[in-house]
């Protein structure tokens, strides 16, 4: 990996679009990059989310590993998801005022429908993202960076996680040990040394984030709730003591780093399976067991496989909106040591917009050929430039060129 001194990205504007694990909105940020990458600055001038159509996002959770589906659904997707990450992208610089011909690059990570990372099979694995980057480009007339996930698979990693790079450019201190432990769908860690330590920065995804908690709410009101507001629900349950043992005693928190999970591991099927095991348990006491096990598994895989408990944890994602996960997670980092927790925005960075600068900074990385992978989080045998490049407007000067 390239020292940091010696990395320099393209100061300007730079839009980054995400989509997580839990389907539930587009965000999209306009950010300001500039400096070298030692003092990388990024700044987000606005953000805009917006939720998926009722309809498509039906149709993402459906096509979603482990399910099998027609190929031509996939096909179909791949498009309409394309046109909404584009039409995000244009909202985004309509409410900033700001002109396309001003915006250097989008950074578009796409929505994952199948993620197969190799700690869970024998061959090199495969992950799917879907939202090609060519049509973004086309309907934006900018130059756009997606399927950032395959080039770190092919060198032998698991693909994610990838926004652990962007955490050690902006986040890491002077003195203190840092993590930054996001609560998606999925929860993963980024654990920061101090910036002149020797120390390697170590990344995981811990367990499930917000996906067993949405999932079952989901199933248990029939759809009326997506997701517990603040925790409400789980909050006036009780921690079923037999399902949170057989939830934990899962072999993936046992495993080694560096390792990913999703979908295929904590999503529906698994929300159907303890619905099915555990009937006669009542909604709210379901809700508190999983947001338990949430809160259990950060704790846990801090203690098994960081090298010391950090000083300092800030929280991101959209589980920093979940004030009772949010206290769950607090005591039980307290009972391992660690006490001063604070979220993304004190830092002044929107939680909402958190990932999608991060890829924002990953586009910036990919148009100067630098690796946007750290081999140390995700398991690669070497750092790797990420993502392929749709430039519309190479396309535009062929058409002019071949008009009679």
């Amino acid at each position: 990996m390239a020292k940091l001194k010696q990395i320099r990205v393209r100061s300007g504007l730079y839009i980054g679009l995400m989509s997580g694990t839990s389907v539930d909105g587009i965000d999209a940020a306009l950010v300001r990059l500039h400096g070298a990458a030692d003092a990388l600055k990024a700044t987000v001038l606005a953000h805009h989310q917006q939720s998926w159509p009722a309809s498509l996002r039906m149709r993402l959770l459906a096509v979603m590993a482990p399910a099998r589906v027609p190929v031509a659904e996939i096909c179909d997707l791949n498009m309409l998801t394309a046109r909404e990450f584009a039409g995000a992208a244009n909202k985004l610089l309509k409410k900033a005022g700001v002109k396309r011909q001003n915006i250097i690059a989008i950074g578009s990570h796409g929505q994952t429908v199948c993620h197969l990372p190799p700690v869970t099979r024998r061959d090199a694995g495969s992950t799917l993202q879907i939202g090609d980057n060519t049509v973004i480009a086309t309907l934006t007339g900018i130059v756009t960076v997606g399927n950032f996930r395959c080039a770190d698979m092919a060198v032998g990693g698991q693909g994610a996680p990838l926004v652990p790079l962007v955490d050690k450019l902006l986040l890491t201190h002077n003195q203190r040990t840092r993590c930054v432990q996001n609560l998606g769908g999925i929860g993963n860690v980024t654990f920061l040394p101090p910036r002149n330590s020797n120390e390697n920065v170590i990344a995981f995804d811990t367990g499930p984030g917000n996906m067993l908690i949405d999932a079952l709410t989901t199933l248990s009101t029939g759809g009326k709730l997506p997701f517990d507001p603040n925790g409400r629900l789980a909050a006036a349950g009780q921690v079923h003591p037999r399902m949170l043992r057989q939830l934990q005693d899962f072999a993936y928190f046992q495993l080694p780093p560096p390792k990913t999970t999703g979908r295929e591991l904590f999503g529906e099927p698994l929300a159907r399976k303890l619905r099915k095991d555990f009937r006669t348990v009542r909604c709210a006491d379901l809700l508190a067991t999983a947001t338990e096990l949430t809160a259990w598994s950060i704790a846990e895989s801090y203690r098994k496989f960081l090298p010391r408990m950090p000083q300092e944890v800030i929280l991101c994602g959209g589980g920093v909106e979940n004030r009772f996960l949010m206290s769950r997670i607090a005591a039980w980092l307290g009972l391992q040591g660690c006490h001063r927790i604070s979220t993304i925005a004190d830092y002044g960075v929107l939680n909402q917009s958190k990932e999608a600068l991060a890829f924002a900074v990953l586009a910036a990385l990919t148009l100067q050929h630098l690796p946007g992978n750290l081999p140390t989080a995700t398991g690669a045998q070497m750092p790797a430039v990420l993502g392929s490049i749709s430039d519309p407007t190479i396309s535009r000067r062929r058409v002019r060129a071949v008009k009679p």
